[in-house]
């Protein structure tokens, strides 16, 4: 963490390790999880693991 004056206000700076990030992982099961799994690889959401069971 950093902190640091600015503009007469104090300011704070947090580092975020990977340690610390959450982990999301979205698990689709079956023809309709696949599908929702396929749509949100598709919008590119970042951060998240893709688990796909047929």
């Amino acid at each position: 963490m950093s902190i640091y004056k600015e503009d007469e206000k104090m300011a704070f700076e947090l580092e975020l390790e990977n340690e610390y990030m959450p982990k999301i992982k979205v698990i689709g099961v079956g023809g309709g999880g696949g599908n929702a799994v396929n749509r949100m690889v598709a919008t590119e959401v970042k951060n998240v693991e893709f688990i796909a069971i047929n």
